[in-house]
């Protein structure tokens, strides 16, 4: 039986503590699998950040970004390295560079989710460009933050319409505050967000490839406190009816790893951030729950190398597969010139 490695490739930001928690559980299980005729032994890799040739070929099968949401050379090699070398990410870099916090709003609202009430204002400041002024004499049209608030309602949250974990959100109970909030943003563009309030519950529900984990949120408390550590505490429904949500969220998107909070009032459960594809993964802020996070993306891993239904190969493969038939067909009959 021929024997090979197959090397998982994680590329990682400023991440501590995950990645040595990952490679060492990697390292320690050593896996000895037997599958389709070969002996299969599994070891992870730090993904370097340098040049490279388009056509240089890509050594992993499977890489856990997180990193590419922000840094645009490993976004790049990561495409590259799906449309030439047919290697397998999550979360898929296309999808979570397209779509914001906003896009995931309306995404999920012609879904029929109960997301609260969201608007988009324009930016406070603009960068200057040669159409700038022409453009906003022609077609900016003034508003009232007045007439916006009053029809939103108090109290309502703004922030940063791409994320940015919890960075530029403000509460905003009355016009006073929104004048100040809406002036400091400088050049964000912010959503508005209809607050859910009262509510009894608070959820942050992790989904790791079919693997959920629903855990009472605190956004107050303390950073180290926030994950708090009662098991069981919903009842099936509720469970239910929070995985569901989170299954559908990733789904649509193709996201393999992502968070989504939810708040339930009236015994409604109101998604209000969901396009969290880069969560929260540090020992620090998880800690009950961080040893469930690494043994399910170890998990996620194996299944991703085995699987059969793995959406970038089977979608955009084929896509490319066909389209290399037809070029070549036309090619030799002469219909491409």
């Amino acid at each position: 039986m021929a024997e090979r490695t197959v090397k998982i490739g994680l590329s990682l930001g400023a991440d501590i503590c995950w990645p040595i928690c990952y490679e060492t559980l990697l390292s320690d299980l050593k896996l000895d699998v037997r599958h389709g005729g070969e002996r299969l032994k599994f070891v992870s890799e730090r993904v370097t950040i340098e040049p490279f040739n388009l056509q240089q070929p890509v050594s992993y099968e499977v890489v856990i970004d997180r990193l590419t949401h922000w840094y645009s050379t490993s976004r790049e090699w990561i495409k590259k390295g799906i449309l030439l070398d047919d290697l397998y990410v999550y979360n898929n870099p296309w999808s979570l560079q397209s779509n914001e916090k906003h896009t995931s709003y309306a995404a999920m609202m012609r879904l029929g989710l109960p997301v609260p009430e969201t608007w988009m204002m324009p930016p406070k400041a603009y960068d200057e460009s040669e159409d700038l002024q022409e453009t906003l004499r022609q077609y900016a049209r003034m508003f009232s933050l007045e007439d916006i608030g009053n029809e939103l309602g108090y109290p309502f949250f703004m922030k940063p319409y791409h994320g940015g974990g919890w960075k530029g959100v403000s509460k905003i109970d009355n016009l006073d505050e929104f004048q100040r909030a809406y002036d400091g943003s400088g050049k964000e563009v912010m959503n508005l967000q209809a607050a859910v309030l009262p509510h009894d519950w608070f959820v942050r529900c992790v989904g790791l490839g079919p693997q959920m984990r629903k855990i009472n949120y605190d956004p107050a408390a303390p950073l180290h406190d926030r994950y708090r550590t009662d098991i069981d505490f919903l009842g099936a429904e509720d469970t239910s009816v929070l995985e569901d949500m989170t299954v559908t969220i990733n789904s649509f998107f193709g996201w393999d790893f992502n968070s989504c909070e939810a708040l339930r009032r009236d015994g409604i459960w109101h998604p209000i951030d969901f396009a969290n594809a880069c969560p929260d993964s540090q020992v620090t802020s998880l800690h009950y729950h961080f040893p469930w996070l690494i043994k399910q993306s170890a998990m996620v891993d194996f299944l991703r190398r085995h699987g059969s239904s793995d959406a970038q190969e089977s979608e955009l493969g084929s896509l490319l597969c066909h389209c290399r038939q037809g070029y070549l067909a036309a090619r030799e009959t002469g219909g491409l010139r």
